[in-house]
């Protein structure tokens, strides 16, 4: 770590921290809705933010890497957002601790933390659009005063569809809350999201993955990719929608539970376990064949694409292992739905 690095942040008055999520990795923590994001090591066990830090720089790598070469070569689109990876600061970072500690509230105490940049939510508009739809109305205006549901952020589950359809009432679940709100592939239905931004939702998440495989050597284990308002003020190539939920990006996060991907059968295997184990982000096959076949077409076509940054050598040894991974997966959903299509929810 730089120490003037270290001693300029120290010295900065820090406004009090307040949480903004929790998961089983730790609790996530903010000063105001722009800025830094401090994911503290206070969940689970078997968790390491020092992997998260590592694997999320290799990623943020990855996909410089692979823009900067096919710049000339293809259009960068479909492209993720990644939250800008500050630094890992231990547990044992005695300096920082002694000035930031007070930020979090009493009893708090010293752990492993990684600051990183926070991703920006959905405004009141698209809050105010979910609430009304899919919260009990008696709760409406509780949620939309609540502070924390102000962290809006929406995971698109394209793989996912409810066991009921409530198109024109209200879920009757009391738990209902916009932190991560979970946008399933039937609601984006019925907020009439054209198939077309959905397919383009898929093919964003399958050019990440196969960045993450082919080029970051990363198996994509237990990461997660959200909605939310798009970077401000800085120039990237990223896709930015617009539709009934307001301008909005894709954005990949979490990669604490990613692992080292080897360069052979035993390491796809790998990555097609962290498919299947992840939540229902990614579209499936038999179940929604638009959407997977979006999702497949841009797999194939970005993992080919990044053979390009190897010589010739690697890029055939890799090449077979391209078509495998979607293979396996296809293998694996017909095991598990059958033939037939449009099933209501996994098993």
């Amino acid at each position: 770590m730089d120490e003037n690095h270290n001693t300029i942040f120290s010295a900065m008055p820090e406004p009090t921290l307040h949480m903004i999520g929790a998961g089983f990795c730790g609790t996530v923590w903010a000063a105001s809705t722009s800025g830094s994001a401090y994911k503290r090591e206070d969940g689970g066990p078997f968790r390491s933010l020092e992997n998260d830090f590592n694997m999320h720089r290799r990623v943020i790598q990855s996909i410089q890497e692979f823009s900067r070469f096919h710049q000339a070569r293809y259009a960068i689109t479909p492209q993720v957002q990644v939250p800008d990876c500050d630094r890992f600061i231990p547990a044992t970072d005695r300096a920082w601790w002694e000035s930031n500690l007070r930020s979090f509230p009493q009893g708090y105490t010293a752990c492993n933390i990684l600051q990183s940049q926070r991703i920006p939510h959905f405004h009141e508009v698209t809050r105010r659009l979910l609430t009304e739809r899919y919260c009990p109305p008696q709760r409406v205006d509780d949620i939309m005063r609540s502070e924390p549901n102000k962290d809006c952020l929406i995971r698109p589950y394209l793989g996912r569809r409810r066991v009921r359809r409530q198109s024109q009432t209200s879920s009757q679940f009391r738990g209902f809350s916009l932190r991560n709100f979970p946008l399933h592939a039937d609601q984006m239905e019925d907020l009439n999201i054209p198939p077309e931004y959905r397919e383009h939702y898929a093919r964003i998440m399958a050019r990440t993955l196969a960045v993450m495989h082919w080029i970051g050597h990363i198996d994509g284990s237990d990461i997660e990719f959200v909605l939310a308002l798009p970077n401000s003020g800085k120039k990237r190539d990223i896709d930015v929608f617009s539709n009934v939920l307001g301008e909005h990006s894709v954005w990949v996060l979490d990669f604490n539970c990613c692992r080292d991907m080897s360069i052979d059968e035993e390491g796809v295997r790998r990555a097609v376990t962290a498919f299947w184990c992840n939540d229902p982000f990614y579209p499936r096959p038999v179940m929604d064949p638009t959407l997977w076949d979006a999702f497949r077409s841009e797999y194939l076509q970005s993992s080919e694409a990044a053979l390009g940054l190897f010589n010739h050598a690697e890029a055939e040894q890799k090449r077979p292992l391209l078509q495998l991974f979607v293979d396996l997966i296809e293998h694996e959903a017909y095991q598990k739905y059958g033939p037939q299509q449009n099933h209501a929810k996994e098993d």
